[in-house]
């Protein structure tokens, strides 16, 4: 399995992997990812082996950036077919990141069968590019598919099933919030939060407050909470957080971006969220894919653009004052899940590998 970079890749691929473990006891199953991502503390400690690539990103390069970029995926492509020649793997399957694209080339340049997973509603380059040549593609929607040229079976996104476990809100007398961007934080709701800390503490019930800031503005985030927020109300600051599926759980409100992971994840345990679309975005599908969400009934979009700590603050009052329409949000998120997301891409890679697939087989046609 190939993924890494972000957890919005990597998350899914674990996802994967957690589902044909639990059908194949015996099977091996190892993950190739970069050097710098999150998958380098994620993956050990899943219990799956690690190799990495020294691979990075083009978005934003130069020029000799982006040729030293190209020969080391050249180099990635050799290094994974040698991994490949001297393990023959059954399948090899990518799921976005750095070393997606490598792995997934070196797999089938070697006859191994392949198969890619989208995230997005609107692919991303590398999987447009790999789709036309792997034996299946797994997307989110009929519109990702529609974006392929027709390619793709629509399985929609794999979430960690500890989401899929959440109940209820916690609903208590204090509304517990939880904050983040991406795996790296964000710098725009790190500082409209900075600006809305005293707002929120001057609120009748200020809310508990868990905030994942990202590593490069840990330390003044966490100064400003010190310095603005009330101690007895409550807050936690991290740079990243393992634990999202009981930090959802433990949530009644979420402000976050609208990353496709991030979407299936609320969907599935089912929480209200504001939120806060990344402006640069490929094809600006976080917005639309965010408008989609608030049309359903279960958030509030908040464009980038427009985002401020007065913004924050004044939502936040709202919600917090009307627990009835957070839990009609909160049913109207639920409804967009696809709880066996998981286990139709495991259908998939059991077709690949000959294997019984639970009856479904007819249905998964790429």
């Amino acid at each position: 399995m190939a993924a890494g970079g972000t957890g919005g890749h990597l998350f899914p691929a674990l996802a994967v992997a957690d589902e044909l473990r639990g059908r194949h006891p015996t099977a091996e199953i190892r993950f190739v990812g970069g050097r710098r991502g999150v998958e380098t503390r994620l993956v050990p400690s899943r219990g799956y082996p690690l190799r990495t690539l020294p691979l990075s990103g083009l978005k934003g390069a130069g020029m000799r950036q982006r040729v030293l970029a190209a020969g080391a995926a050249g180099l990635g492509v050799l290094r994974c077919a040698s991994w490949n020649l001297r393990e023959r793997p059954d399948l090899v399957i990518g799921a976005g990141g750095y070393a997606s694209g490598p792995a997934v080339l070196a797999g089938r340049l070697l006859g191994i069968p392949t198969m890619i997973l989208e995230q997005n509603h609107f692919p991303g380059a590398t999987n447009r590019w790999l789709a036309p040549w792997v034996d299946a593609v797994c997307v989110p929607s009929e519109a990702a598919r529609e974006r392929l040229g027709g390619r793709g079976i629509v399985t929609g996104n794999p979430v960690r099933p500890e989401f899929l476990r959440i109940s209820g809100a916690p609903g208590g007398p204090v509304l517990s919030l939880l904050v983040f961007g991406g795996s790296r934080g964000a710098r725009s709701i790190n500082r409209a939060m900075v600006e809305a800390l005293p707002a929120l503490a001057a609120l009748e019930a200020a809310p508990r407050i868990v905030h994942q800031t990202g590593t490069e503005e840990l330390d003044s985030v966490g100064r400003a909470y010190a310095d603005r927020y009330l101690a007895g109300a409550g807050f936690e600051v991290h740079p990243f957080l393992d634990d999202m599926p009981a930090r959802f759980a433990a949530a009644d409100l979420l402000i976050c971006r609208a990353g496709a992971m991030t979407l299936a994840e609320l969907a599935a345990a089912g929480r209200p969220a504001i939120l806060v679309p990344y402006p640069h975005a490929a094809d600006d599908h976080q917005r639309l894919n965010a408008l989609a969400v608030e049309e359903a009934g279960a958030a509030v979009v908040v464009p980038d653009a427009d985002l401020s700590g007065a913004r924050i603050a004044e939502l936040v009052a709202a919600l917090a004052a009307d627990p009835e329409r957070r839990r009609r949000m909160g049913l109207a998120a639920r409804g967009l899940a696809r709880d066996d997301a998981a286990a139709r891409i495991a259908d998939v890679a059991d077709r690949l590998l000959g294997r019984d697939c639970a009856g479904k087989g007819e249905e998964l046609v790429s």
